[in-house]
């Protein structure tokens, strides 16, 4: 993870305080508050029962639904009945894009015999992501005393999950399509920002964690990665998603690629009485910077062959040809002056 300071929202344009945004191709995080409070991840936990589900089995195998004995379907579920046959992919297709309870306890039955033990290999795995702060109690998310995470074990668990394309695969789905409960029936995803350029992660919501949602969005060239919990549940149960939109928006705006020099910005000038050359950088110079910061560039020495020049984010050597010649330094420094990122 980055080791930027994150800043804040400005207060009250988010529904939540808990937030993170990050920029993955640049390992920065650029908004968060509160990523350390213990909260109730509601059904982002199925994102972990997903990778655990896949240490078990191949993604083309089959197996038989089993469900704990006295199972009593709660919440969102898909009516899932033992004896049924469905592949590890359908599985997965109920469990993160329709977000099924029911396929969570067959996840866990079918890995390892009873949701006990499968709950201890999720959070054996959530030890193994550096989520030193989780500890779950269930494989489906429902509120449950001592079922916990923080957004900062989110984001490590998040960092892990984008590394899995197959499960990408499923959650950028908008809907899909099974029979395995005897009719064919089209399940339409939790996620509403599918087709905005989101291709998931995992929506939740309980009175717990109130209205939840981890983005990946891919637009524009950027990979950001956003999470928002305890967003206010309004009468739509669209607020997690407003939120998310916003952060995205401000990080997208706010944060970016500043160059402070490209390859072909003349950084000096060989002058002597046979000859006179100008040389450039050849490399160019970026750094991830909030684009609302004042950016001063400043030459800081010659040494043995080599200049060094700093800004208040970086620095960059430029290397240069020694010559047989006695040489007078122009250097441009009046090109190199403070600047606003943006």
């Amino acid at each position: 993870m980055g080791t930027a300071l994150a800043n804040e929202m400005e207060p009250n344009e988010l529904s939540t305080e808990y937030y993170i945004s990050y920029d993955l191709d640049n390992e920065y995080l650029m908004y968060s508050k509160n990523i350390d409070e213990k909260i109730a991840p509601a059904s982002i936990t199925k994102a972990v029962t997903a990778l655990v589900l896949l240490d078990y089995f191949d993604i083309n195998e089959t197996v038989t639904v089993t469900l704990p004995e006295g199972y009593q379907y709660s919440g969102k579920v898909a009516y899932l009945e033992s004896g049924m046959s469905i592949t590890i992919e359908d599985l997965l297709e109920f469990l993160l894009i329709y977000s099924a309870n029911d396929a969570a306890h067959v996840a866990a039955m079918v890995s390892t015999g009873s949701v006990d033990s499968f709950v201890k290999k999720m959070n054996d795995k959530a030890k193994a992501y550096g989520m030193n702060d989780t500890t779950f109690q269930n494989p489906d998310g429902l509120d449950q005393e001592g079922h916990l995470t923080t957004l900062r074990d989110l984001l490590n668990m998040s960092l892990r999950f984008v590394e899995n394309y197959k499960l990408l695969s499923i959650t950028s789905k908008n809907s899909f399509s099974s029979d395995v409960t005897g009719v064919d029936k089209v399940y339409y995803s939790t996620n509403e920002l599918i087709g905005d350029g989101y291709i998931g992660i995992k929506t939740g919501w309980t009175s717990e964690a109130g209205l939840t949602f981890i983005g990946l969005n891919l637009n524009n060239d950027r990979q950001i990665l956003t999470i928002v919990n305890n967003s206010i549940v309004d009468s739509a149960k669209l607020n997690h998603f407003k939120d998310t939109e916003m952060l995205y928006k401000s990080s997208y705006n706010n944060y970016g690629n500043h160059e402070s020099f490209d390859s072909s910005t003349e950084v000096y000038k060989i002058i002597n009485p046979n000859e006179k050359s100008i040389s450039v950088a050849n490399e160019s110079w970026e750094d991830f910077v909030d684009l609302r910061t004042q950016i001063k560039i400043s030459f800081s020495q010659y040494v043995d062959g080599r200049l060094n020049f700093k800004n208040n984010i970086s620095s960059r050597e430029v290397r240069i040809d020694k010559s047989s010649y006695d040489v007078k330094w122009d250097f441009k420094i009046l090109e190199f002056f403070s600047v606003f990122a943006n």
